[in-house]
């Protein structure tokens, strides 16, 4: 199952978004007013795409080269010339090629496989663990980025299955989150690992803060300060008792979210403060706070297998009855092209180092993947990828 847009960009009768994966395109559409129906974006007449990617609204879709007009449900309702057709008359059956399309959580997802088993099949135990965060109510979409990057898909999806790399490329973190113990599950065709914010990574030595400029590791960093400022403790009150920050951010966050018209009653206290990070196969990334998530989809190119299209979307958080704001403007970029600088200094190096990945692939020297116990989400994808391939 391919998730293909949020409901939100499809809520009225007529709503359509288009969306490719590698060399397909496909269109889902509000149909009914509780019905959102999939359709190969492809004219069947000769085949001319109907629309481009992305989202619009139409009462029926036109192709804009012959003009052949199909209704809601995918039928031929007018075609010119309607009676020269040898085949018969294409108002009298033509239809658009559907494909199985269902929704949870908030989100579209299509299938092209006309046998595939039910969408909540497939996801096994996530919704028990998403549907509390209430996607589709609470939180609201306010970015939108497609990134090019010279990599494989599944390149992508590797480097953010796996916090090893932290200490590597991203050591500004060390000072404020655990790297090391980070419990991973295996959640049936997915996985997700919990990410914990508030107490120094183990790698944060002694050594490692003075060269910081901190008197040791016990020390309350600037970016641990940030956190706690934000959460409405005083950060000067904890210096040297780090181990007592997190209960404190507990306590914090949940008083925010009363003061603030926010309801976290289904959320846990870690729910609240850590990094919960779930990959959905095969492609889907989500990093879940109790406040926002950012989304990512690594999106395979049409005809480069070197390349990909990595999506990014923020989704925040809004009390009940607040009205959400607008939709943003997808931004189409290329990593390199300045655009990355409007992403989380985290994001922009894993983006960096994802295109020296792709190219040490390719060397005749390097013979597959040798990975840690720590990198079994990334075993995991492989081995679930390659049992839709080879089966078995």
């Amino acid at each position: 199952w391919n998730l293909a847009c949020p409901l939100s960009d499809i809520p009225d009768v007529g709503d359509y978004f288009a969306f490719e994966v590698g060399p397909e395109s496909i269109i889902v559409v509000r149909s009914e007013p509780d019905r959102v129906r999939a359709f190969y974006n492809t004219c069947q007449h000769r085949g001319r795409r109907l629309r481009e990617a992305g989202a619009g609204h139409a009462s029926d879709l036109q192709c804009p080269y012959h003009l052949w007009t199909y209704g809601l449900d995918g039928r031929v309702t007018w075609a010119p010339d309607a009676d020269d057709f040898p085949q018969g008359d294409p108002t009298e059956g033509v239809c658009l090629a559907d494909l199985p399309c269902q929704t949870w959580n908030g989100w579209v997802f299509v299938n092209m496989d006309p046998d595939a088993e039910p969408l909540r099949d497939f996801l096994g135990p996530l919704p028990e663990h998403l549907d509390p965060y209430d996607f589709g109510g609470q939180y609201h979409l306010v970015e939108d980025i497609s990134m090019l990057w010279e990599c494989n898909w599944k390149v992508g999806v590797d480097a953010f299955n796996e916090v090893y790399h932290v200490q590597g490329i991203h050591p500004e973190l060390l000072s404020f989150t655990d790297d090391v113990d980070c419990p991973i599950d295996i959640l049936g065709k997915h996985s997700r690992f919990l990410f914990r914010v508030g107490y120094p990574s183990p790698r944060w030595t002694d050594e490692l803060a003075r060269r910081e400029g901190y008197r040791d590791r016990n020390q309350v960093t600037a970016m641990m300060r940030v956190i706690m400022e934000r959460a409405g403790l005083d950060p000067d009150g904890f210096d040297g008792r780090l181990d007592e920050v997190r209960p404190a951010l507990f306590d914090a966050r949940r008083e925010y979210g009363r003061r603030n018209g926010l309801v976290y009653d289904a959320l846990t206290d870690e729910q609240l403060t850590d990094d919960f990070h779930y990959f959905i196969f095969p492609n889907i990334t989500l990093n879940i706070s109790a406040d926002h998530f950012w989304f990512f989809r690594h999106r395979p190119h049409p005809t480069d297998p070197e390349k990909m299209f990595w999506e990014y979307q923020t989704y925040v958080r809004l009390p009940a009855g607040v009205d959400p704001p607008p939709r943003p403007d997808r931004i189409d970029c290329v990593f390199g092209d300045g655009t990355e600088q409007k992403l989380h200094l985290a994001l922009q190096q894993d983006a960096a180092a994802a295109p020296p990945v792709q190219a040490g692939m390719r060397s005749r020297g390097y013979t597959g993947l040798y990975l840690a116990h720590q990198e079994r989400r990334i075993r995991h994808f492989h081995r679930v990828l390659d049992e839709y391939l080879f089966g078995g």
